[in-house]
C-alpha cells in the first residue's frame, strides 16, 4: 500500500512518525520532502530532505527517499546525511 501526502495531511503526526522504512509513497509526498526546505542531498534517485531529524556526534540525520527504476518512491528512513 502506498502512503500519500493527503493521508499524512489528515494525520496529527510528524512525517518521520507517519512513515516507516520500506513504505512506498506518492510523488506529491516525495516532492514535499524534497521541496519544503532546500534538500540536504539530491541526486537523480535519492533525496534527503526536510530539516534534520536528529544529530548524533555531529552527524545530521534526514528523511531519505529513493526513486526506484520503475519510478516508484521508496521511503528509506531517517539516515545519516549523504555527502555530495
Amino acid at each position: 500500500m502506498k502512503k500519500t501526502f493527503k493521508q499524512w495531511a489528515k494525520q496529527d503526526k510528524d512525517l518521520d512518525e507517519f512513515l516507516s522504512p520500506g513504505d512506498y509513497i506518492d510523488e506529491r509526498l516525495c516532492n514535499y520532502i524534497g521541496e519544503i526546505t532546500c534538500p540536504a542531498y539530491c541526486s537523480k534517485d535519492f533525496i534527503q530532505g526536510c530539516d534534520a531529524i536528529r544529530s548524533e556526534d555531529g552527524v545530521l540525520f534526514y528523511i531519505t527517499v529513493y526513486r526506484t527504476n520503475d519510478n516508484k518512491y521508496l521511503y528509506l528512513g531517517v539516515l545519516p546525511e549523504f555527502k555530495q
